[in-house]
């Protein structure tokens, strides 16, 4: 009940960012669990990092160990520089992300970037300039990359949890749905899946939707579409682990 309610809320805020009314069919994509039937177009088990690109604190982009990629910004400020892994294959639309994640303390958050590609076209990593791993430089206004991105285990810099997990645009941070945050618990391993298929993306946690959105497509900008795929730990103890990485066709 309490996710139905804030998936309710995200609709009322799109309502008035947007100036749109939500559907009933918008409403039931966002809220029935999307299952892929594609096959499996990329696996990575992390023998090593070679598939994978850091930016901004480089160092902390390591193996935990052998299946295990560790994102470590320990030390950061939210807001300040991050420590980053993209993938460095560029994916279609209409995919599957999935991964197991584990954090391992509550002062800092994780997300999720997907469909990230230049503003022209450029690929994100090797085509447009280098970037310090500032968070404005992902999702502000001048910002050169088009992504959506979701948060999970959404902490502060103090180890307060702000609420709900967000599904954002970018450039410019723009909120497309919020959801309950189902990765509260640190020293866990939770199974992620994120949808991505056009304009709809659709966040699951071990089995359980916790939240969604169809992109009402009112922004003067073309929506993400195929792209790079990639992590952001930022906070003050934000240590984070992702193993069984893979992503799947939808069909």
């Amino acid at each position: 009940m309490k996710s139905t309610r804030l998936t309710l809320l995200s609709f009322v805020l799109l309502h008035f960012y947007f100036g749109c009314s939500p559907d009933s069919e918008q409403m039931e994509l966002t809220m029935k669990k999307i299952i892929p039937k594609g096959k499996i177009i990329f696996e990575d088990n992390f023998q090593n990092l070679n598939n994978w690109h850091p930016e901004g604190f480089v160092e902390g982009v390591t193996l935990f160990e052998q299946g295990t990629m560790l994102l470590d910004c320990s030390g950061s400020e939210q807001g300040g520089i991050g420590c980053m892994a993209f993938c460095k294959q560029d994916f279609p639309d209409s995919i599957c992300i999935e991964f197991d994640f584990y954090m391992e303390e509550k002062n800092g958050l994780v997300l999720v970037f997907c469909g990230m590609k230049g503003l022209n076209g450029e690929d994100a990593i090797t085509e447009l300039p280098l970037r310090k791993g500032m968070f404005d430089e992902y999702t502000g206004e001048d910002a050169l990359i088009r992504s959506y991105h979701v948060s999970i285990s959404r902490y502060d810099d103090n180890g307060v949890h702000t609420g709900v997990s967000n599904w954002r645009r970018n450039p410019g941070l723009h909120l497309m749905a919020q959801g309950e945050d189902y990765c509260k618990e640190i020293r866990k391993k939770y199974h992620i899946v994120i949808i991505k298929a056009g304009p709809t993306c659709q966040l699951q946690v071990d089995g359980k939707v916790a939240s969604g959105f169809t992109d009402p497509q009112t922004l003067p900008d073309e929506i993400p579409t195929s792209g790079e795929i990639g992590f952001r730990a930022i906070g003050k103890k934000a240590i984070a682990r992702i193993s069984n990485f893979k992503i799947m066709a939808l069909k």
